[in-house]
This record gives structure tokens, C-alpha cells and sequence, in this order.
């Protein structure tokens, strides 16, 4: 992951624990982030200036005064203004600590929403909190971070419900992400919500611009990169626990996604912890 020293002025405004982290910076001018690897769930808030993030391959703008939401597994590069200061804040969660309930509700969650007035509280506890140097103040941030989430899935079922036609879309999407490991899920999830299959594909297409089959590999994969990053599981054992009928399958597709096999994603992500412990550890 590259930061570019001569473009950005942290306000070095940060808390974090073992495996939740909440900040602010400020980037200057043409400052970037990335390319990396999403290896957390992750909520940003952009305040002032501008910022288009490619994941995946896919362009994405943050209007100021939106949050928006970043997935573990993802391809992402970060672009902020080129003529003006961008402030932003942001939230993060090991996949481990992210309750599965949160982890399938996020799934099939929208990408951005509109920020809410407790989202601003929260972080602004959450920066409170300041000293880390206790185990109970560690446990607070994670508290805060992941309640901060929460707030977010509570924004998406406001969101749901303001567009009702979408309500289709986001209850398929959770019982896929919820099924996955299922080898028949795909055939169950139109009944499951009663509506046709027809019906459901063109929701897909309308919503999310692809199929609810391309969507289930691509939850299917994402899963499977994160077991990678943060199990000891092997490759076949990850492969069938997220509905793949052999590590082969799942191996090829991790590499379209990635660029590098599933044993690379693991090698690296477990490295980029182990040298994220020993820096936390310094003094």
C-alpha cells in the first residue's frame, strides 16, 4: 500500500485495538492510498474535498457528507482532490471480531449511504478515547467500532425501506450470503423470497448490473479470501466451507479477483499482520 509523504498531513487523530482502528487525516492536494488489499471491513466518511476509490477495477466517488462501506478481499486505490485538502475518517474491523449476523447483513448492504447524526457521535467517542494503554479502554474502541457498523446496517434498513423495490434485491442478497456454503442456494433464493426467477434476475441487473449468480461466485470468493487471511484452514477445506465444488474452482477464481493463487494471499496478509503486532508493540 503506497502514501505518498509529500501529499498528505495527518492530523494524527487515532485509536485503535488489536483488531478495530478509528481515525481522521487530512490528504493534500493529488494525495493517494493504495493499490492494496481490503483485509478489513471498513466504513469512510469523507468531510471536505473529494474522493473517487477504483475497487476492483470499478470506479466509485464519495460525495462529502456520505460514508461509504469497503469490503475485506477488495482491490482498492484511493484518489483524493487534486486541488484542495480532503478530510476524511474512518473505522475498521478484523473480519474476525465482525459478528457473521453483521458479515451477511454487510454483504448485501448498500455500498454508500447518506451519513447519520450518531455516526458523528460515535466517532467522536471514539477519537475520545485517546490512551489505548489498558485492556478496557482496547475493548471500548472495538465496542465503538463495531457499533458504528451497526449504526450503518441500521442507516441500510432505513435505505431499504425508503426504496422499497429495492427490499427484493437486499433480502436475496442476504440469503445468499447467509447460504453460500449451500450448493443449491442459487435455485432456492426466488422461492425463499417469493418472487420469480425472472423477476429476481432483472432486480439484479437493474441494482448491482449483473446476475444473482456472478453476485453468489463473487460473495463465494470474498469469503474465501478472507478465511484465507485470517484462518489456518487449508485451501480445499476454505473451498467447500464457501460452496465450491473443488479447491481448484475456488483457487482460479481467487486468482481472477487477485492476480495471485490463494496460497499468496494468505502468505502476505499473514505477514502484513505479524509486522502490524511487532509495530504496535514498539514503544
Amino acid at each position: 500500500m503506497g502514501y505518498d509523504p509529500t501529499e498528505y498531513l495527518w492530523h494524527d487523530r487515532h485509536v485503535y485495538s488489536e483488531k478495530c482502528c478509528i481515525g481522521e487525516v487530512i490528504f493534500g492536494p493529488g494525495g493517494i492510498c493504495g493499490p492494496r488489499v481490503q483485509r478489513d471491513y471498513e466504513l469512510v466518511l469523507l468531510h471536505s474535498g473529494e474522493l473517487n476509490v477504483r475497487v476492483n477495477g470499478q470506479e466509485r466517488s464519495l460525495p462529502v457528507g456520505q460514508v461509504g462501506l469497503f469490503l475485506p478481499g477488495q482491490r482498492e486505490y484511493y484518489q483524493f482532490s487534486r486541488t484542495h485538502n480532503s478530510h476524511h475518517s474512518w473505522c475498521t474491523v478484523h473480519p474476525s471480531l465482525m459478528p457473521p449476523e453483521m458479515r451477511s447483513a454487510l454483504a448485501g448492504a448498500p455500498r454508500q449511504l447518506v451519513r447519520s447524526d450518531v455516526m458523528d457521535r460515535l466517532l467522536a467517542t471514539g477519537l475520545a478515547i485517546g490512551s489505548v494503554g489498558t485492556k478496557n479502554a482496547r475493548r471500548l474502541v472495538d465496542y465503538v467500532a463495531l457499533s458504528l457498523f451497526a449504526e450503518y446496517l441500521e442507516a441500510a434498513e432505513d435505505y431499504w425501506a425508503q426504496q422499497s423495490r429495492d427490499v427484493i434485491v437486499a433480502k436475496a442478497a442476504r440469503f445468499l450470503a447467509e447460504h453460500l456454503a449451500e450448493a443449491n442456494c442459487l435455485q432456492l433464493v426466488d422461492k425463499a423470497i417469493g418472487v420469480s426467477r425472472k423477476t429476481l434476475i432483472q432486480r439484479f441487473q437493474r441494482d448491482f448490473k449483473t446476475t444473482p449468480a456472478r453476485y453468489l461466485w463473487r460473495v463465494r470468493t470474498e469469503r474465501g479470501i478472507e478465511m484465507l487471511t485470517e484462518t489456518g484452514l487449508t485451501v480445499a477445506e476454505i473451498a467447500y466451507k464457501c460452496g465450491f465444488q473443488n479447491p481448484f474452482h475456488f483457487s482460479r477464481r481467487v486468482k481472477e479477483y487477485q492476480g495471485i493463487s490463494p496460497k499468496e494471499v494468505r502468505r502476505k496478509a499473514w505477514r502484513f499482520n505479524r509486522q502490524l503486532r511487532i509495530s504496535r508493540a514498539s514503544p
